[in-house]
Formats: C-alpha cells, sequence, structure tokens
C-alpha cells in the first residue's frame, strides 16, 4: 500500500480471519477494501478499542488497526451497517479525523 492518509504508510495488509469472512459474507474483495482505504470520505478514530473507521468512496467501511509497519484489517462492512454503527455509538466514542 502506498503513502496514505494519516502519513502513515504500510508495507502491506494484514486481514484478520474475522475481516475475511465478513468480506466472504458482505461481497467485498480485496480491491476495494484498498480502494476505501486510498480514497477515504471519512475517517474516525475509535478510542476505545485504538482502530480507525475508514468510509471509503466506494461505499466500503474498513475497520483498520495501525501496526508499526503494517495495516491489520479488522473488518469490512457496508456504508449502511456503518452508520448504523456510528450512530449507534455515537460521536462520544469516536473522533472525526476527517
Amino acid at each position: 500500500m502506498e503513502p496514505g492518509w494519516l502519513g502513515y504508510t504500510w508495507r502491506r495488509l494484514v486481514y484478520t480471519r474475522h475481516a475475511e469472512e465478513r468480506m466472504r459474507e458482505r461481497g467485498i474483495s480485496h480491491a476495494e477494501v484498498e480502494e476505501a482505504l486510498r480514497e477515504p470520505l471519512q475517517i474516525l478514530y475509535d478510542r476505545g478499542n485504538d482502530v480507525y473507521l475508514v468510509l471509503g468512496s466506494n461505499d466500503v467501511a474498513v475497520v483498520v488497526a495501525n501496526r508499526v509497519s503494517y495495516a491489520e484489517i479488522v473488518t469490512v462492512l457496508r456504508r449502511k451497517e456503518y452508520e448504523a454503527l456510528v450512530g449507534r455509538l455515537g460521536r462520544k466514542r469516536y473522533k472525526t479525523i476527517l
């Protein structure tokens, strides 16, 4: 992955088993995840879990943990699920980055 938002440079993306399962269930490809990370519409920081929620211009949302030399893809959602999650947990939990 090339240098991207927040100045992070990741040599690679690592997908958790959970993320891979959700991608299969939701019909989301690796290419769509990478596109969402390259072209974010919104980035929220989850203070409680130390992860970022990235909503891409392709309506794919990615929960990503920044590691030293890679990005760990924790889970992947569609925009509707992302909006429900953010709406339910509220802005108190999230800090808007972009």
